[in-house]
């Protein structure tokens, strides 16, 4: 069912609202007093052109029957003061209870970065941003509870909003401005080369958690040189050393991944060769050192997995890791680490991955299985 909708928000409704000779109105605006700018919209019809892009283009959606039901209203708002003074109005405005369009919850969240006025920032964090707040409402309630008006906002936010949508699979909605009412906008094939992902998904989990890594450790195989794929990464230069991070589209390409990914798991891993030892009679080698018998237990868990072959030994204490996949080997090994011992308690596993795709596809699937929180 679909209940959340999700809106790119920009400055036309303040636009407007300036645009006007009332003098309590522009007091109110000088002032950032809402009640009377909140009144003054309430006593618009909300198809009226002054009410702004956000406000016309979710009419529409209401009216078309494009929600199920109105759950939540999540406006993405620019990292500058008119953005979150768009943010802090429209908010008002969805929650007035004689607002015929009234959600049960409303809020609005700044992009940080997102600014017209810093142009490194705009790429490296505003759009990074709003790919992460998309995919964490994604990751949190699914797809199919999700819409997307990207109707407001700079022309490159709303242009990668769109996209957003359709590597996600939620439907995109748009108001041009001449138009009476939103339209879907039609689906674009992207290519997702899960297989370049999956062969890379512990450096894309460390540049997502590190944000930035030194350009001289990685090797050229993982800067995707000769995959055309150099976009899904940004360089810069810090205090002479150059780094390398996440591009927006290096975060989305991330994010869509992981979500096929677990739609394909299954299938994925029936390609797979499994071990048909009885879980007691695989070979288990732990090291006779501090945490032996947490490790000896995990490993006869771990064991009933039909693609673990084996515990090789233990690793050397990860007290600072918050993920359970250390590190992972083309040949079929898995460094595990049970990141919820004070210790950071780990182990080598070999399973029966057969190259680095098939070797990170268990890891995954491992995780999934036996990671505690």
């Amino acid at each position: 069912m679909r209940h959340i909708l999700i809106c790119t928000a920009g400055a036309s409704l303040l636009m407007n609202l300036r645009n006007l000779k009332d003098p309590s109105l522009q007091g109110a605006l000088r002032d950032q007093n809402l009640f009377p700018l909140t009144q003054f919209l309430m006593g618009c019809d909300n198809t009226d052109r002054r009410c702004g892009a956000e406000i016309n283009s979710i009419t529409s959606i209401f009216h078309k029957g494009l929600l199920d039901n109105l759950g939540r209203l999540i406006f993405l708002v620019s990292d500058t003061d008119d953005g979150i003074l768009i943010g802090k109005l429209l908010k008002q405005y969805y929650e007035q209870t004689s607002n015929s369009i009234r959600f049960k919850a409303v809020e609005y969240r700044v992009l940080s970065g997102l600014k017209d006025d810093d142009i490194h920032a705009f790429k490296q964090k505003g759009l990074r941003n709003l790919v992460h707040e998309i995919s964490a409402e994604v990751r949190k309630f699914s797809a199919e509870t999700i819409a997307i008006n990207a109707t407001g906002g700079y022309k490159a936010q709303i242009s990668f909003a769109g996209m957003i949508g359709q590597a996600l699979d939620i439907p995109v909605y748009y108001l041009f401005e001449k138009f009476s009412e939103v339209i879907e906008l039609p689906p674009q094939p992207i290519a997702l080369d899960l297989s370049l992902w999956l062969n890379h998904y512990l450096l894309f989990e460390q540049l997502e958690t590190d944000s930035l890594i030194e350009k001289s450790t990685l090797t050229a195989e993982n800067l995707f040189v000769g995959n055309n794929l150099e976009a899904l990464l940004d360089q810069e230069e810090i205090n002479g050393r150059s780094y390398v991070s996440l591009s927006a589209m290096g975060v989305l390409f991330h994010e869509r991944s992981r979500l096929q990914f677990e739609k394909q798991k299954t299938t994925l891993l029936s390609l797979i060769p499994t071990d048909d030892t009885l879980p007691k009679t695989k070979k288990i080698h732990i090291r006779d050192d501090h945490g032996k018998d947490i490790l000896e237990a995990f490993a006869l868990k771990i064991c009933h997995s039909p693609y673990v072959k084996s515990v090789i030994n233990s690793l050397p204490f990860n007290p600072n890791m918050s993920d359970c996949i250390r590190r992972t080997f083309a040949d079929g090994k898995v460094e595990f680490v049970l990141h919820w011992t004070d210790r950071g308690l780990g182990m080598c596993v070999q399973t029966t991955g057969r190259n680095l795709a098939e070797t990170n596809s268990i890891a995954l699937h491992l995780k999934h299985e036996y990671e505690k929180s």
